[in-house]
């Protein structure tokens, strides 16, 4: 009884280190997306602007991309990272409470869309089966998700009346920006392999 006592002791100490590591590692890859979120937003604003379509949705929106790779990584863990880079990037002039519930929906929405997608398409946990196609309907199941979050969070805030335009628009802007950024990680990985 004692040996087993001490062995259940020694299991339940190496599930809660696993469990702090894992959590630990989830939290600083979190951080670092949020990060990288705050960072593409800016870089996005520079280049074309963040409102450039109707008011509504950049041409391409390169945050986008973290939504999806974040959810890949990190799972729902992802949705605490959003909503703090949210908090630094929404700007419609709604004051802190409207910028909390924009921020939410934004945070709630892609990966909403991801985890759908990845369930219909019988996407691995370990990203195994994880084909060009599969990417490409990931991105626009995180892209519509994001889409309808977000002028649902507006039209609840009063700001903007449903359209199918401004959908349209946070959608293309979403699935162009995710794209571009992709695109720019593959030519820098073939330039780096090239490069050895």
């Amino acid at each position: 009884m004692w040996v087993s006592l001490k062995l259940q002791k020694t299991c339940f100490r190496r599930l809660v280190d696993i469990v702090r590591s894992s959590f630990l590692h989830d939290a600083l890859i979190s951080a670092a997306l949020s990060a990288l979120y705050i960072a593409l937003y800016y870089l996005s604003d520079w280049m074309v602007g963040n409102e450039a379509l109707g008011g509504v949705a950049s041409i391409f929106f390169l945050p986008a991309f973290v939504r999806l790779l974040g959810f890949l990584l990190v799972g729902y863990w992802i949705i605490p990272a959003l909503f703090v880079a949210g908090l630094f990037c929404v700007d419609l002039g709604l004051g802190m409470a409207g910028k909390v519930a924009v921020s939410a929906a934004i945070a709630i929405g892609g990966p909403f869309g991801v985890f759908v997608v990845s369930q219909l398409s019988g996407l691995k946990p370990s990203l195994s089966n994880l084909t060009p196609l599969r990417l490409l309907l990931l991105s626009a199941g995180c892209s519509f998700g994001n889409s309808i979050a977000y002028h649902f969070s507006l039209e609840t805030l009063g700001v903007a009346e449903h359209s199918f335009t401004g959908h349209l628009y946070v959608f293309l802007g979403d699935m162009i920006g995710t794209w571009f950024v992709i695109y720019c990680i593959k030519l820098a990985t073939e330039f780096a392999l090239k490069s050895r």
